[in-house]
Formats: C-alpha cells, sequence, structure tokens
C-alpha cells in the first residue's frame, strides 16, 4: 500500500472515530431529553414530539456508519469500506432532501413550532411542570407569556419575562411595558434566522461527506487490486 494510500487510510480512520464518538453524544442528548422533557414533548404532539427519537437514531446511525469506516480502513477491508461509502452516500442524499424540505416547507415548520407553544402556554396554569419549563423558555429565549407580557393579565410578571445581567441584577424594570416580546413570535423569528443557514449547513456537510465517500472508494479499489496482486 503506498503511502497516499496510507494517508487516506489513517484519514479515514480517526475521521470516524470522531463521528463515532460524536453519534454517542447525540444519542446521549436524546435520552437525555427523552427522560427529562417530557412536558415539552407532550405538548409539541404535532411537530416535535419524535425529537427525542431522532436524535438518538440519527446518534446511532451516525454511529454504525462510523463503525464501518473506522474498521474497514484499520483492517483494509474491502467489503466494509464500500459498505461505509454506500452508508455515507445515503446520508448524503437524506441531507440534501432535508435541506430542500427546510427551504420549501419553513413556514409549515414554523407554524408547528408555533401551535407548540400556544399549547404549552395553554397548559401552564393547570400544571406546575409546564409553567417551570415555560419560565425556562422565556429566560433562554428573552420573550414573555405567548403573544406578549399583557397575556398574563397582571402589572406583576415572572421574574423570566426582564433581562438580568451575568450578576443576577435586572436590567429593565419589569413591567408590562418593558418586558420582552411574545414567545411565540419569538420563536417565529429564530427560526426564520435559523431554518436556512441550517440547510446551507446540511448541504456545505454533504460536500465534504462526498470527498470522504470518494476516497473511501479510492482506498476500497485500492484494497482491491493489493488483494488481487497478492494472489499472483
Amino acid at each position: 500500500m503506498g503511502c497516499g494510500t496510507s494517508f487516506v487510510k489513517y484519514v479515514l480512520f480517526f475521521f470516524n472515530l470522531v463521528v463515532a464518538l460524536l453519534g454517542l453524544a447525540v444519542v446521549g442528548i436524546g435520552v437525555a431529553f427523552l427522560v427529562n422533557w417530557r412536558t415539552v414533548k407532550d405538548e409539541l404532539q404535532a411537530h416535535l414530539t419524535v425529537a427525542p427519537w431522532v436524535f438518538i437514531i440519527i446518534g446511532a446511525i451516525m454511529f454504525v456508519i462510523a463503525f464501518f469506516g473506522c474498521c474497514g480502513a484499520i483492517r483494509e477491508s474491502h467489503c466494509m469500506v464500500v459498505t461505509y461509502a454506500i452508508f455515507l452516500l445515503v446520508i448524503i442524499i437524506m441531507q440534501v432532501i432535508l435541506a430542500v424540505l427546510l427551504f420549501v416547507y419553513g413556514d409549515t415548520i414554523k407554524t408547528g413550532l408555533e401551535k407548540g407553544v400556544d399549547g404549552l402556554w395553554n397548559k401552564r396554569a393547570s400544571d406546575g411542570t409546564a409553567s417551570e419549563v415555560f419560565n425556562n423558555i422565556q429566560a433562554q429565549l428573552q420573550c414573555c407569556g405567548n403573544n406578549g407580557p399583557g397575556d398574563y393579565y397582571s402589572a406583576v410578571l415572572d421574574k423570566s419575562c426582564c433581562n438580568y445581567d451575568a450578576f443576577g441584577s435586572q436590567v429593565v424594570g419589569c413591567t408590562v411595558a418593558t418586558a420582552n416580546p411574545g414567545c411565540r413570535k419569538r420563536i417565529g423569528e429564530l427560526y426564520e434566522n435559523w431554518n436556512k443557514p441550517i440547510a446551507g449547513v446540511a448541504i456545505g456537510v454533504a460536500c465534504i461527506e462526498v470527498v470522504g465517500a470518494l476516497f473511501a472508494l479510492c482506498l476500497a479499489n485500492s484494497i482491491r487490486n493489493m488483494d488481487r496482486r497478492s494472489h499472483y
């Protein structure tokens, strides 16, 4: 095996080792979300209820594909490297499809997210856990109420409705007039700001994976030629 092929072999091995570890991390995130965020999961039934399972499945797929890449490269197995390349090509196609869906069905996804926030807000009055989750959303996304602070029908707002500095001091008086905008609108804006960059990143990663698939096919071809020569 030549120096160039050996370089490709070890690049594929270390690259897929990192991907395998990332896959396990993604599985862990999915499991943690599934265990600790049941209220959010219940409220986002029609749109994001499968989110934890999506993380788990994606992480597992990443790990399996990376396993084939690592083992195929280090053991110089033609079959495993080809299998890895095929899996990678399938993932590339799926990423392109995801990017297209984000571009084409962006408004539908945005509406689904907004409906999920509506459901969580409606449940918070009778469910302490839902109220705590919504307050955390208000603090993290810097928003207040469903459509706005007026949804509280009170001059006294939860402290999560207003901004605080790093030392915990309130930056702005927490009143209806000075509170953050509604969470429904805020989440919609965040999605509009991020859906196209995410789609672009998916396309960019797919391009990198194309290079990885080509490397894997070149390595597989080199392994096959080496096996042929060893039989003569």
